[in-house]
């Protein structure tokens, strides 16, 4: 039988595709590692496989893991909306950086402004151009501790 939960697919998918980067939220690296902290369940997938773990967390925005380092970025206000379609815009942040090379942590940064800036949007799949722009230029990106020493 196969894997029947997200969890169960995330960790067997993880083992054996080894994908470059993976983007799940801190309730699904929670529940697919048995951990409760975000570094350390990102930590574990990326100890299963994954090249580099982006966990989102909401208005806490995101936690990277990556061979380079481990590092956190928020948006520099609380927004309010509809986060429908805002882990969406994150992975089309993330993917647009990768393709263009960008170091980890600007990747972290222009992933917290597409998402953030599609809170507000009332429709799905839209995104606040001048709202990304100012959290683009406003969001700090820290580098933080990662258990494996990234």
């Amino acid at each position: 039988m196969g894997p029947t939960t997200w969890a169960a697919f995330t960790t067997r998918f993880t083992r054996l595709v080894r994908p470059d980067v993976i983007k799940p939220n801190a309730a699904e690296t929670a529940e697919a590692t048995g951990r409760d902290d975000v570094i350390g369940a990102a930590d574990a997938l990326r100890a299963l496989g994954a090249g580099s773990v982006v966990v989102s967390a909401g208005p806490d925005g995101l936690f990277a893991v990556t061979p380079q380092g481990a590092w956190r970025a928020a948006p520099p206000q609380a927004l309010s909306g509809n986060p429908t379609g805002a882990g969406d815009a994150c992975v089309a942040a993330l993917a647009a950086g990768l393709a263009d090379g960008a170091a980890r942590p600007e990747l972290v940064r222009e992933a917290v402004a597409l998402s953030a800036a599609a809170v507000p949007c009332p429709v799905v799949g839209e995104v606040d151009t001048d709202l990304y722009r100012n959290i683009r230029t406003s969001t700090a990106v820290e580098k933080i501790h990662a258990p494996h020493g990234n």
